[in-house]
């Protein structure tokens, strides 16, 4: 792979995940993709976030480590200066000094996307190293304009506690039965310029909104079954983000609203064919 190929951007919403942001942070920064744009959003953290993020740029180019090469002639180690950090990518990093939500957080890293793919990575999540390149191949090899792939799901101590096979796109079964296509993605950017950024309105079920907007303005979409993801679990005791019990409720709520929408969707379109057939 070269650098010639198309810009990539991931986006890196965070809130108070400074627990789990490094990890994130550095599972993007290794993507065997090699033209990759990381927009960082920190979206009013008041845990460790604010104080890690002021130190990565220095921690991406001075990490270092002097391995083992080979053994010399008179018997003696040699070892190598190495950096451990890719030096080739490009960091932007964005933080709010108040919480703006979740919705916003993403908005704020998806507008300044200047990728002809981009995805969001959410800070605590993990993408497996060949997840870009896997589906920015597909999406130049095929016609499609959004990939989607299969994910694990993991615990706190990266135990995987279970897969999650998706099905193969169909309109109905993806988004009017429910949301089945997960948060592994890469999608073209210019479809942003087609249905807008996310909807504001919508605090839990934001991608659901988003990718149905996709669809309904005509969104080729192809599921790569393979594994390139995984989602953190934080385990019954102490569940957080959409499924913290304050917004789980949400988040069912607004998926039901996007699924009636869809199959409303539907009806029309079966109606209109049906009219004209």
């Amino acid at each position: 792979m070269s650098d010639s190929q198309s810009l990539v951007t991931i986006v890196i919403p965070s809130f108070n995940q400074g627990r789990y942001l490094p990890a994130c942070v550095d599972h993007c920064l290794f993507q065997t993709y090699p033209n990759l744009e990381i927009i960082i959003v920190d979206g009013g953290s008041t845990d460790t976030t604010k104080e890690w993020l002021k130190t990565l740029r220095h921690e991406i180019a001075s990490a270092s480590m002097d391995p083992v090469q080979r053994l010399d002639e008179n018997g003696e180690i040699v070892r190598q200066h190495i950096r451990t950090r890719p030096a080739n990518r490009r960091i932007e990093i964005v933080t709010f000094a108040e919480d703006i939500g979740p919705t916003r957080t993403i908005n704020e890293g998806l507008k300044r996307a200047r990728g002809k793919y981009c995805t969001y990575v959410v800070g605590d999540d993990l993408p497996h190293p060949h997840m870009i390149e896997e589906m920015a191949a597909a999406l130049e090899r095929l016609a499609v304009d959004f990939v989607y792939s299969d994910m694990n799901i993991v615990d706190d101590d990266g135990r995987i506690i279970r897969q999650v096979r998706l099905p193969d796109y169909d309109f109905s079964v993806c988004l009017a039965e429910w949301y089945h296509l997960g948060v592994s993605r890469l999608y073209r950017t210019e479809l942003h310029q087609q249905v807008g950024l996310m909807d504001e309105s919508y605090s839990g079920a934001n991608d659901y909104d988003h990718h149905l907007r996709f669809a309904m303005a005509g969104c080729r979409f192809y599921h790569l079954p393979r594994i390139l993801y995984s989602v953190r679990w934080h385990g019954e005791e102490r569940k957080t983000g959409q499924h913290s019990p304050d917004r789980y409720a949400n988040l069912v709520a607004e998926s039901k609203q996007c699924a009636m929408r869809a199959r409303i969707y539907l009806e029309r379109h079966s109606r209109t064919r049906s009219a004209g057939s």
